[in-house]
């Protein structure tokens, strides 16, 4: 009886843990450009990148998401692309996914110059002869903006936001500030 009686409570609870199981977030490929390029290396960085980060930060999240292989697979079996993606409504996606959430985001990336320094020196020795050397470095300044916009299952919007770099950065990926920025402001950040 005892057996019967844990197998039970066991039973109870696999089923509870199911029917009240965390939600889910399905973080679609970003659409990104570079100088005005389309890149989807970079739009598959960006949606693993938030991905990682928020199964990393799992304690100030209340949704798990999803992996971006399964994603990226239920998308293409649909027919959905970056170029028509626009054609489906988020409640449709959000079925077709099978997920609580849509995120949906963009990064624009653009070089927006360099900055070049150089330093000298000189040494003069006994002899009037003159030693010297210089060196120089020369960086890329980046300027990237990002857009989030998150979805319920049933298509109404939750958030809506963008951020860009407040200073041009020499860090190619400085858009991942901007992303982490905006997950403090996440409907589904504890």
């Amino acid at each position: 009886m005892k057996k019967l009686r844990n197998l039970l409570v066991i039973l109870m609870l696999v089923m509870s843990a199911s029917m009240f199981g965390q939600e889910t977030v399905a973080i679609l490929p970003f659409t990104a450009s570079e100088d005005g390029h389309p890149s989807e290396q970079l739009g598959k960085a960006a949606q693993q990148f938030l991905i990682g980060y928020i199964q990393k930060k799992q304690k100030h999240f209340k949704v798990r998401p999803l992996p971006a292989r399964d994603v990226n697979v239920a998308l293409h079996k649909a027919g959905i692309t970056q170029q028509t993606l626009d054609n489906f409504t988020t409640k449709e996606i959000a079925d077709i996914v099978k997920a609580d959430y849509i995120l949906i985001g963009s990064v624009d990336k653009a070089v927006e110059g360099t900055s070049s320094s150089t330093t000298g020196m000189a040494i003069s020795t006994k002899h009037n002869n003159v030693v010297g050397g210089s060196s120089g470095t020369t960086s890329k300044q980046y300027h990237a903006t990002v857009y989030i916009s998150i979805f319920s299952k049933e298509g109404e919007s939750l958030y809506d936001g963008n951020k860009a770099n407040v200073f041009i950065d020499t860090t190619p990926d400085s858009w991942k500030n901007s992303i982490l920025y905006m997950t403090r402001h996440f409907p589904f950040y504890k």
